[in-house]
């Protein structure tokens, strides 16, 4: 595997990590996948922006306090690289989760998430995460 390929399985990797995040409901996990800068973006489905790690991480607080459960299926995955330094992964998110108030759902967000390589070497950070419904969505 060339140098492009092992680059999109760490990235791929990466991305795996973000969504088992999400699913741990662990703002922990969060903490050490996000870069923390005042440059990063982050768009929920629904929402308005926010910028920065200190406004995105609260916003990830807030999603897991109303959150019982959450599972994801991802698929449709894109990965596309730029200059060993960038990386953005395009997914389809199949999402079945559980509100804090017991409500049930199934949704598809189209998500777009955006690496940038870290420090440490293989080190993928997230500085863009934005999902948007999708519209007459049916479940694989």
């Amino acid at each position: 595997m060339g140098e492009d390929g092992e680059i999109v399985e760490k990235v791929n990797k990466t991305n795996t990590e973000f969504y088992r995040a999400f699913e741990n409901l662990s703002i922990e996990m969060m903490d050490n996948l996000w870069k923390h800068d005042e440059n990063i973006v982050c768009i929920h489905p629904g929402w308005d922006l926010f910028t920065g790690w200190l406004a995105i991480r609260e916003s990830w607080i807030a999603i897991f306090a109303n959150t019982e459960m959450i599972k994801f299926t991802i698929t449709k995955t894109k990965i596309r690289t730029f200059d060993n330094k960038v990386a953005v992964v395009v997914c389809l998110e199949n999402v079945e989760t559980t509100s804090a108030n017991g409500r049930a759902i199934k949704i598809g967000i189209i998500a777009t998430n955006i690496f940038e390589q870290g420090e440490q070497p293989n080190q993928w950070l997230l500085i863009h995460h934005h999902g948007s419904f999708v519209t007459n969505y049916i479940q694989p």
